[in-house]
C-alpha cells in the first residue's frame, strides 16, 4: 500500500489491531533534498511546521513529478502537496505556487501555534526550498 494512503485521519491508519507492519519498501530519490523544521526547540519538541521536498537534479529535464514536497503540521496527517508539487515542476511561478500550497494545507489553532502562523511559515518555507534547490 502507499504510505499515503497509510494515515486516515490524526493517531489513525489502515491498519487493524493485531497486524503488524513488516516492511517498509522505499525506491531511491533522485535530486536535492531539503528538510526544515520550526519548533520551540532543535530536538525532542513536537513541530509547528515541517517540511521536506525533492527537486529535480540539475540538468534534468522538468518534468511533473520531478518535484516533491510533504508539509507536517499543517493537517490532520503529513500532507503530499501534489499540486503544489505540478505548479513548480510545470515552470509555474513561486507565488502561485505557494497559493496553491495554502489551498492543501488545514492547520488548526492550538497550543503550539496558531493557523495563520502555520500558513505564513509554509509559505516561506516552500520559498526557501525552491529558491535554495532550483537550478533555473
Amino acid at each position: 500500500m502507499p504510505f499515503t494512503a497509510f494515515y486516515t485521519g490524526y493517531r489513525q491508519s489502515v491498519r487493524r489491531q493485531g497486524e503488524l507492519i513488516v516492511g517498509f519498501e522505499i525506491p531511491a530519490i533522485r535530486g536535492a533534498q531539503w528538510f526544515r523544521k520550526v519548533g520551540t526547540r532543535a530536538a525532542q519538541a513536537i513541530s509547528k511546521v515541517v517540511i521536506a521536498g525533492v527537486a529535480p537534479e540539475a540538468g534534468s529535464r522538468r518534468a511533473e513529478g520531478s518535484v516533491r514536497i510533504a508539509l507536517g503540521s499543517v493537517a490532520p496527517t503529513v500532507v503530499r502537496a501534489t499540486r503544489t508539487e505540478a505548479a513548480l515542476a510545470t515552470g509555474g511561478t513561486l507565488e502561485n505556487a505557494q497559493r496553491i500550497l495554502l489551498e492543501e494545507i488545514a492547520p488548526i489553532d492550538d497550543i503550539r501555534s496558531t493557523a495563520e502562523y502555520r500558513r505564513r511559515v509554509a509559505s516561506n518555507l516552500l520559498a526557501r526550498f525552491w529558491t535554495e534547490t532550483h537550478r533555473g
